[in-house]
């Protein structure tokens, strides 16, 4: 065990040697496996103590970065126990990390194949393809993979960023809402979902994605990259939202009992157009949000419970919405600004820390509304 936390402090200084020379995607990914593998080692029952105490020091080499011993590790114990599944998928990682693809996918193909073959072999497999140049074959295996396993938030992610390195929108889109669907707690394709549907007509659903991303995964830098789409997406609704109204055609009225989760939205954001009209800014964006929630809770949780909605309105009945808002998106206006709240407004911050702490975001399935309307998602027309 004591080895095991010396290699994850080992690996958590890698981690930043390592972002400098590979895809940070990739890498996360990588980290993930990492400490999933070792999960999963816990609880396997290695057919001899050799064999266990190999795979010991080839998870302490990975953790410090030596690959070349930790591969010669792994490639000892499978001869000793060329059955036991988590060796191959471990191996064949060890060989994505150091771009040897050809190598993965020999060590990773007779499990892929087999029964035993989990979304993480899935994974693995495609990442090795994908690094070969066998894009096509990549693709098969992810959807392979997910029809054993139709809920994998990973297999969803991989298989959009296949369609989008194709330069294909509107499909990797929809795999990232497939898998926000069928996953909703797997933070990154909110990630890749709100900026995509940022750059789309349809700029709702990046407000949403973003700020639910931001909350699944805070201290990433990520997170920070989505607070930005956040902020800016705002303007972009607002600006749709004026387009709309200052058009000769008219909106059609849709009646209650055939009203969308999305149009509702729509709907108070268009009522609430005048809270901004002088801007796009922290404080009048807090007076939107604090406006919306309180129409939202009022008129269509019921309707369309949500849990983000949910989750802001506790905020704002604990009375650390205004500090939220400033967190999220003060330093995204102006860190000038931002400094000078926190200076006058001393305790916000860290209270509000400790609420993030106590009640964690968790999204849950019945959130989904998304249509996956994808048709003409990146036109002008709407």
């Amino acid at each position: 065990m004591a080895g095991f936390m010396n290699g994850i402090k080992y690996f958590c200084c890698l981690f930043q040697h390592l972002l400098s020379v590979l895809m940070y995607r990739k890498i996360l990914f990588f980290i993930f496996l990492f400490y999933s593998l070792n999960s999963i080692a816990q609880n396997e029952n290695w057919p001899n103590p050799e064999v266990g105490q190999l795979y010991e020091q080839a998870k302490e080499y990975q953790a410090k970065g030596a690959w070349k011993e930790a591969i010669t590790q792994l490639q000892q114990a499978i001869q000793l126990a060329p059955d036991v599944a988590l060796l191959r998928k471990d191996l064949s990682n060890c060989y994505n990390t150091v771009g040897n693809y050809a190598a993965a996918y020999s060590t990773i193909e007779p499990l892929a194949k087999s029964e035993q073959a989990d979304e993480y072999t899935y994974f693995i497999t495609g990442t090795a393809l994908m690094g070969m140049g066998e894009k096509k074959k990549a693709k098969k295996t992810y959807e392979k993979g997910l029809k054993v396993f139709p809920y994998s938030g990973m297999l969803y992610h991989e298989l959009g960023i296949y369609f989008q390195a194709n330069k294909d929108p509107e499909y990797a889109i929809t795999s990232w809402v497939s898998g926000i669907e069928g996953n909703p707690t797997y933070a990154l394709n909110y990630y890749e979902a709100a900026k995509l549907y940022a750059q789309s007509n349809q700029p709702l659903w990046a407000l949403l994605y973003a700020e639910q991303y931001i909350q699944l995964d805070r201290h990433s830098t990520r997170s920070t990259e989505m607070r930005n789409v956040l902020f800016l997406t705002y303007t972009t609704l607002f600006n749709n939202i004026a387009t709309m109204s200052n058009s000769a055609e008219k909106t059609p009225v849709i009646s209650p009992d055939k009203i969308t989760f999305e149009n509702a939205a729509l709907e108070i954001f268009k009522q609430l157009t005048p809270v901004v009209a002088d801007g796009i800014t922290t404080d009048n964006l807090t007076m939107l949000r604090t406006r919306f929630v309180m129409e939202w809770m009022d008129r269509y949780m019921a309707k369309f419970p949500f849990t983000l909605f949910a989750w802001q309105d506790q905020l704002l009945r604990d009375g650390q919405f205004e500090a939220y808002n400033q967190w999220l998106l003060g330093k995204v206006e102006s860190e000038t600004l931002y400094n000078s709240w926190t200076t006058f407004n001393a305790d916000a911050i860290p209270a509000l820390d400790a609420w993030l702490q106590k009640n964690k975001y968790n999204p849950v399935a019945t959130d989904f509304y998304n249509s996956k309307n994808v048709k003409e998602l990146f036109s002008t027309k709407r």
